[in-house]
């Protein structure tokens, strides 16, 4: 009995324990409280955080198999010359579901069992198999492919994303399914491609442009047998617009005889609705054709509904050194006139 009571108490202790920081710097010399992963990794429990300070040496693609949250730098995209955390996590074990990544660079990722990612930056192509899949203002630079063509999901929800690439934007195999909320679509070619039976869809406040030359489309593959809804977006000019789908409150630039639903404004010159669609600057101008336009009287576009695109996406979270000066020469008090800038945030 008095072990069985000292078992108790000790597993009391283990589950009350509070999460623990630890920060992994490895450049030289090393800041951190670790100068490698694998060792902040091992001694993690889950619910730790683990702060990945910037550096020009990339961290790897590490497998995460705890619920833990790992932190990077960020980045900041008009900003090119601070440097990020270059870490790319993979979670295909069960152990690392609810897993939370912020402010990482990523690579090529992959994701079976279900993450929360907000402010990263993927430089390559990210794989969802499951559901329950959560992205906050990330960007992604290639496809996103949601389902393995065999396994019904649901509940992948993208916010306030940016998808910048001129390969298709999002792969829906068989059975896939995702919600997306003002997030922009940019470049041409095709952005979603349906690629299979029973693909779902719904794309609220969303912008759909390209990049000021060349042609861009919805959607191609098996558009036929797809459920794709839009609701409360716009639309540059685009081609290949299924007659199939569901168009609800859109503005769009062009005309389409398969949009109609005649909550949709067509044939629209943007610059009545947007301050500069091709510069980048997608605010609504004052008496925007957008404005109060929408589903249940909401603003039309990616600032409008209850998730407005945030101007901050790419935010940074750990200090980054912006500048540094050191001369040789002392003040009359003999002491070094140090220079240190550093920059967290934007």
């Amino acid at each position: 009995m008095k072990h069985l009571v000292i078992l108790i108490i000790a597993l009391i202790a283990i589950t009350s324990l509070p999460a623990v920081i630890r920060t992994v710097d490895i450049n030289t010399p090393s800041i951190g409280q670790y100068n490698n992963w694998y060792s902040a990794y091992n001694a993690a429990a889950n619910g730790d955080t683990i702060y990945l300070y910037p550096s020009l040496v990339d961290y790897g693609s590490q497998y995460i198999a705890k619920n833990i949250t790992i932190v990077g730098a960020g980045f900041d995209p008009a900003n090119p010359s601070l440097i990020t955390t270059k870490f790319t996590p993979y979670v295909n074990a069960v152990g690392g579901t609810g897993a939370r990544f912020i402010g990482l660079d990523c690579g090529s990722s992959s994701y079976t069992y279900p993450v929360q990612v907000s402010n990263c930056r993927f430089a390559s192509s990210v794989s969802l198999t499951r559901s329950g899949h959560t992205f906050t203002d990330c960007n992604f630079k290639s496809t996103v492919y949601v389902g393995d063509g065999t396994t019904q999901t649901s509940d992948n929800v993208f916010t306030s994303c940016f998808f910048d690439c001129d390969t298709y934007k999002v792969y829906l195999q068989p059975l896939a399914a995702i919600i997306l909320f003002n997030s922009i679509f940019y470049g041409n070619s095709y952005h979603v491609y349906c690629g299979g039976n029973y693909t779902n869809a719904s794309f609220n406040h969303c912008l759909f442009v390209n990049r000021g030359t060349g042609t861009q489309y919805l959607a191609t593959g098996n558009t036929s047998t797809a459920n794709l809804v839009f609701t409360n977006s716009i639309f540059e000019a685009i081609s290949n617009i299924p007659a199939n789908f569901t168009y609800l409150y859109n503005i769009w630039e062009g005309t389409s005889a398969n949009v109609t639903d005649p909550s949709n404004l067509q044939g629209v010159n943007l610059a009545n609705v947007m301050v500069d669609v091709n510069g980048g600057n997608y605010h609504l101008i004052t008496g925007s054709l957008a404005s109060g336009a929408g589903q249940s009287g909401v603003d039309i576009g990616i600032y409008g509904g209850t998730s407005p695109f945030d101007d901050l996406w790419y935010l940074t979270f750990l200090a980054n050194i912006t500048d540094f000066d050191c001369p040789a020469i002392v003040n009359q008090a003999g002491q070094l006139n140090l220079h240190i800038q550093a920059q967290c945030g934007n």
